[in-house]
């Protein structure tokens, strides 16, 4: 990764940054599983399935961000494209999830990562595998 230019390194971080913060998200969501049952008065069991239902999606989005930019990094521009399009998909399940501040920053990291990843650097940086 020394090797490529700090766009594509910034892209690669935020990616990263974004997986790991959507998988701390969810945890912390666990761990307020009391303060959950507490304001919404539904029983542990719904609370359980609620929280389930948000976990699910959250770890294969994670796992989806670390595995495409672990492709991203051997320059394939395939990675880019899926990375875009998953961060898109990721985007719309949000807003039917719902707003929050932690949705917010989810959505700036991936508005960022996004930018990063389609800069000319990047382009360029791609490009140069296809021309040897």
């Amino acid at each position: 990764m020394n090797e490529a230019p700090r766009p594509v390194r910034i892209a690669v971080g935020l990616w990263l940054a974004l997986a790991v913060f959507v998988l701390f998200t969810t945890a912390g969501l666990w761990f307020q599983r009391g303060e959950i049952e507490k304001l919404s008065g539904k029983p542990p069991g719904e609370v359980t399935v609620f929280l389930i239902s948000l976990t699910v999606p959250a770890v294969i989005f994670a796992a989806l961000y670390g595995w495409l930019t672990r492709i991203f990094l051997r320059r394939r521009n395939w990675a880019r494209i899926a990375l875009s399009l998953l961060s898109i998909v990721h985007m719309l399940w949000l807003l039917i999830v719902g707003i929050s501040p932690a949705s917010l920053v989810t959505l700036l990291l991936i508005c960022a990562a996004i930018v990063f990843t389609w800069q000319s650097a990047t382009a360029q940086w791609l490009a140069e595998v296809r021309e040897k």
